[in-house]
């Protein structure tokens, strides 16, 4: 510098001049000493001509790079980022902002920033501004605030805003980090919505971990099984089986690990007071955003009362409405499968057919209420008599079957006469005062490996019956 030909003076980033050479001394027309501590705009209003400024000239460079690297941050940052001066003026904006507002960067630029808020907010948030530039100060995203921003086609939308005050050159400036969070709200609005449906099910709801440990109770399952969430959370689901059942649940945990879930499995679950309940389990994977099985969901219906209601179904659809014993249509299938057991492993039965003597005399005389308190009583006579493994039916108005399991021929006779005893000694008492007896008839046919058929066997005790029934013993008391 000292022996460059050229005027060339050194200034600080104050814009003072601390060296000069001979070549500026003589062209500003003062010694080294008087300029040295000077500003440059001071020897030369805009420098002077043929004068080199070394360090201004390495000042500007680096405050460029430094410019470039900023706004090189600026566009790369993930959150519209909006930078005001401070009367609250666009300075400068990012393309995320552009995004985000619908907005071209020549739109907002000298725009006041009020411009991306909401109309009904703008004269608060003027204030607000006024109030933040007395005490610029860092506000973190997400400090609780409820902001809303205002895009071009005026549409408003929720978002979080951190602020930070900035100061180049002598100028305060507030920079702006925007952050949409709609999806967020969504997904805040979904889970809250979900919480209040799984809270309010009557349905037990269950989450656990793959391990099948108890991770969340709803007040379903309270319902259901009568224990406090604090009692079961951390605990396996394998607790809900019952003793002396199946355990079910690792077969179910491993099924729903691999991805798979399963529907409507009628099982039986355990209560805290030890009672057992019917349960209809829908168990499902729980994934994470990546699709991967994290955890596993369980709703569980008490189907005790529709289980009742089936076996009600059931019991009626196999059984005589007025006596409580079985139907034709379901002592029919009883008689078959017996004459197939027989069949196949010779095992020995017994059929009896019952015919009440002159029944119609009973209803025709005393009213079929009268009729239907005798026919109760001679099935209730019936059963006095039975094994519990034996079957008795009432298969016509007036007629009664018996099946014997395991009983032979003589064995057979014996309960033939008993049972014919039993119906004699039948009194149903009249409504305008006396008793009625009844009597029936009774025939008896063998089931055993010759039997032909459900249809013959049945076909011989009706031909018994019938045979007593014509020798001619007295109808009735």
């Amino acid at each position: 510098m000292a022996g460059a030909r050229e005027a060339m003076v050194a200034v600080d980033d104050q814009g003072r001049i601390v060296l000069a050479n001979a070549a500026a001394e003589a062209l500003l027309g003062r010694s080294a000493a008087q300029l040295a501590g000077r500003p440059l705009s001071d020897v030369a209003a805009s420098g002077a001509p043929g004068c080199f400024v070394v360090s201004a000239v390495r000042d500007v460079d680096e405050r460029r790079r430094s410019e470039v690297r900023f706004r090189r941050l600026l566009e790369s940052a993930p959150d519209a980022m909006v930078i005001a001066d401070a009367a609250g003026a666009i300075v400068l904006v990012n393309a995320q902002t552009e995004r985000l507002f619908g907005y071209a960067r020549d739109e907002l630029l000298g725009q006041p920033v009020e411009l991306l808020v909401p109309g009904a907010a703008r004269d608060r948030h003027a204030e607000h501004r006024v109030r933040y530039a007395r005490d610029p100060h860092t506000r973190a995203m997400g400090a609780g605030l409820e902001l809303h921003g205002r895009r071009k086609d005026g549409s408003e939308f929720p978002v979080e805003i951190s602020l930070s005050p900035l100061e180049t050159d002598g100028e305060k400036l507030v920079s702006a980090a925007v952050r949409d969070i709609s999806d967020r709200r969504r997904a805040e609005q979904d889970a809250s919505h979900f919480r209040a449906v799984v809270q309010s099910s009557h349905d037990a709801i269950i989450g656990k971990d793959l391990d099948g440990r108890i991770t969340s109770w709803n007040p379903g399952a309270e319902r259901l099984y009568g224990y406090a969430a604090a009692e079961v959370l951390g605990k396996s689901i394998a607790m809900l089986v019952p003793p002396g059942h199946d355990d079910d649940t690792s077969e179910i945990l491993r099924r729903v690990r691999t991805g798979e879930r399963v529907d409507d499995l009628e099982t039986v679950r355990a209560r805290k007071d030890g009672t057992h309940v019917d349960v209809s389990l829908t168990v499902s994977p729980i994934r994470d955003h990546a699709g991967a099985v994290v955890g596993i969901a369980t709703i569980a219906r008490d189907i005790s009362a529709r289980r009742r209601y089936q076996e009600q179904l059931r019991f009626l659809a196999e059984h005589d409405a007025l006596t409580g014993t079985r139907n034709r249509r379901g002592f029919e299938r009883d008689i078959s499968e017996q004459v197939g057991r027989a069949r196949r492993y010779g095992e020995q039965a017994a059929l009896l057919m019952i015919d009440v003597d002159d029944f119609k005399a009973v209803n025709d005389q005393h009213g079929h209420k009268t009729g239907d308190r005798a026919l109760k009583a001679i099935a209730a006579a019936l059963r006095r008599r039975l094994r519990e493994t034996d079957v008795v039916a009432r298969i016509g108005g007036d007629e009664f079957a018996v099946l014997l399991p395991y009983a032979g021929a003589e064995q057979a006779e014996v309960v033939r006469r008993d049972l014919r005893d039993a119906v004699a000694g039948v009194r149903v008492e009249l409504p305008g005062g006396g008793v009625l007896g009844v009597r029936a008839s009774v025939g008896l046919a063998l089931i055993d490996r010759e039997t032909p058929s459900d249809e013959a066997v049945l076909a011989e005790a009706d031909r018994a019956m019938y045979r007593e029934k014509l020798a001619g013993r007295p109808a009735r008391d």
